[in-house]
């Protein structure tokens, strides 16, 4: 086995290159100086060789302590972020994925979505044609090919049951593995309602797949029902964020979740505030 092969395989593509997290090499680095300096008092050489391995070691997996990017984000306070061009998290939401405008007008256009205002929904026939894929799909696991397809992506490789790695950068991760279910049939109902549905940017289809996530009624895992939960944060001089969490009251799963900028004083369901927030 070749050099690049075994750093193939300890590398981890989500936590490395485009998606490296600045102040977690920062501060995993700066915990390898310490304790290498805490080894040289008895060994310089062998002080030496410890920080040489956990460099490459924060090098190819992008962190050196176990929970890194959780642990980064829960103690590290705002102002340290800032300074690594880290803010809080911010809307969901892409306004530079230009298709997104459009994406309304398809879902009524393919009679995904029916109604208006309030009374909005998604359509009876989607939703029974939805929740036949869903049923058929339950009973076996997600498979690479099928979030290959979701992505339109040339390779996808599987990190867990409910997360990928796509093209060997992108990582993409799902709250729970029946919202990645109700995605993988959500893709292949859409894809015969919408002609080039395909051809939506990538993020498009994200936001359009995570809205109806919103709206569906029964879990995809257990088929218990599902609740939303609407919460603003309001925050003195930052402008104000509205999070929907979509859960499972049987099993507690997340069904999907979703954020947009503003106070929540519209009427319509969630599946539209988000999409056109």
């Amino acid at each position: 086995m070749s050099i690049s092969d075994v750093t193939s395989r300890f590398r981890r593509p989500e936590y490395t290159g485009d998606n490296r997290c600045l102040p977690c090499t920062v501060v995993n680095a700066g915990i390898a100086a310490v304790l290498a300096g805490a080894l040289a008092l008895v060994s310089p050489p062998l002080g030496l060789l410890a920080f040489a391995g956990a460099l490459a070691t924060i090098y190819l997996r992008g962190y050196l302590v176990p929970g890194t990017p959780s642990l980064t984000e829960q103690y590290l306070p705002p102002t340290v972020l800032r300074l690594f061009g880290k803010e809080a998290a911010g809307p969901t939401v892409r306004a530079d994925a230009t298709e997104r405008e459009d994406a309304l007008d398809l879902l009524y256009a393919a009679d995904v979505i029916a109604g208006e205002g309030g009374g909005a929904d998604l359509a009876p026939s989607f939703r029974r044609a939805w929740r036949d894929r869903i049923v058929a799909r339950a009973s076996g696991e997600v498979e690479a090919e099928e979030v290959a397809a979701l992505y339109g992506a040339e390779t996808v490789d599987r990190q867990s049951e409910r997360s990928f790695v796509v093209d060997g950068a992108k990582m993409a991760r799902w709250e729970s593995t029946g919202a990645l279910a109700a995605d993988v049939a959500a893709d292949a109902e859409l894809r015969e309602r919408i002609a080039g549905w395909e051809t939506l940017d990538r993020e498009t289809r994200a936001d359009v797949l995570t809205a109806l996530r919103l709206q569906l009624e029964t879990c995809p895992d257990c088929r218990g029902s599902v609740e939303v939960a609407v919460e603003t944060d309001d925050r003195c001089c930052q402008k104000p964020l509205t999070a929907f969490d979509a859960v499972c009251r049987d099993c507690g799963e997340p069904v999907a979740s979703a954020t947009i900028t503003g106070i929540d004083d519209d009427p319509r369901p969630p599946a539209l505030r988000f999409l056109d927030a």
